[in-house]
C-alpha cells in the first residue's frame, strides 16, 4: 500500500463509527462516520480496521467463521485483498470499494452532490400535488408490468411507487395518496378488473376487455373529432366560396350598370 492510500486510511479513520449507528429518526442526520473492512479475495478472513501504520493495519479478524480479537497484520502478509469502505453520512450509506474510489467520490464531493440535488428534487416534488391517476391508466400500469413480472400483485404502496417512484413515500401528501390507491383498487376488484390475492391485487383477464373497449372507444372519440373539425372547415370553405361568388356576382352587375 503506498503512502497516499495510507494517509487516506488515516483519514477515514478519524471518524469512526460507534458500535451502533443510528440509521433513522433525528439521530441519523448527525451521523457521520466510516467503516473499513480488509478482506482476502476468497472470503476467509476480515479485518475491520482500527487503525493503519506504516507497517500494517490492526482491527478486528475474523477467520473461517471464528473471531480472534484484535490483532496487527503487516502488510507483507495481508497477500490479496479488497477493500470495503461505508462512509455512514446522514442517513446515507455511501460504499466505496477502493481507495482510488473514494478518492473520486468521497473526497471529491461527488456523492455529497448528488445527495444535493437529490433533496432538492425531492423538495420540488414535495411542492407539486399528487396528481390522482384514472382507473384505465392505473390498468395499463400493471399490465405492462405483468407483462415483465408475470403474476404481478399489486398493492396501494406498490401503485404509488408505479406512479411517482419512491419520492412519494417523503410526500407531505402521501397518506391521502395512499388511501385514495386502497379505495381505487378496491373500485377495479369490484368492478372485475383486479382479482384479490393474500398480499394485494393481481390483473384479471377482464381488464384486457376493459382497456380495449376503452382504447376503441377513444378512437371513435379521436374519429368523432376530427370529422367534427372537417365539417367546421368545410363549412367554412363553402362560406368563403359563397363569399366570393356573391363579391363577383355583385361586381358583375355594377360593371354591367
Amino acid at each position: 500500500m503506498n503512502f497516499i492510500s495510507k494517509q487516506i486510511l488515516k483519514y477515514l479513520l478519524e471518524k469512526p463509527a460507534p458500535a451502533r449507528i443510528p440509521r433513522s429518526g433525528e439521530k441519523a442526520l448527525n451521523v457521520d462516520c466510516n467503516v473499513v473492512y480488509f478482506r482476502s479475495l476468497d472470503k476467509r478472513w476480515t479485518l475491520l480496521c482500527d487503525a493503519v501504520s506504516d507497517e500494517g493495519v490492526t482491527g478486528s479478524y475474523w477467520a473461517n467463521g471464528e473471531e480472534f480479537g484484535c490483532v496487527s497484520i503487516p502488510f507483507c502478509l495481508m497477500g490479496d485483498y479488497e477493500l470495503d469502505i461505508t462512509h455512514f453520512y446522514s442517513r446515507y450509506d455511501l460504499r466505496y470499494g477502493s481507495i482510488a474510489q473514494y478518492f473520486c467520490k468521497g473526497i471529491l464531493p461527488v456523492d455529497k452532490l448528488k445527495i444535493l440535488i437529490g433533496k432538492g428534487s425531492q423538495f420540488l416534488f414535495n411542492k407539486k400535488e399528487l396528481v390522482r391517476s384514472e382507473r384505465i391508466e392505473v390498468l395499463k400500469l400493471i399490465l405492462e408490468k405483468e407483462l415483465d413480472q408475470r403474476q404481478y400483485e399489486v398493492s396501494s404502496v406498490a401503485l404509488s411507487t408505479l406512479l411517482y417512484t419512491e419520492k412519494w413515500v417523503f410526500h407531505p401528501d402521501k397518506s391521502r395518496q395512499l388511501r385514495y390507491n386502497d379505495l381505487l383498487l378496491k373500485s377495479l376488484h369490484e368492478s372485475g378488473e383486479l382479482e384479490r390475492t393474500q398480499y394485494g391485487f393481481k390483473l384479471s383477464s377482464k381488464a384486457l376487455v376493459t382497456i380495449a373497449q376503452y382504447e376503441e372507444d377513444q378512437r371513435k372519440h379521436r374519429e368523432n373529432i376530427s370529422q367534427a373539425k372537417s365539417m367546421k372547415w368545410l363549412t367554412v370553405v363553402l362560406i368563403c366560396v359563397g363569399l366570393i361568388q356573391s363579391f363577383v356576382t355583385y361586381w358583375g352587375q355594377n360593371i354591367g350598370l
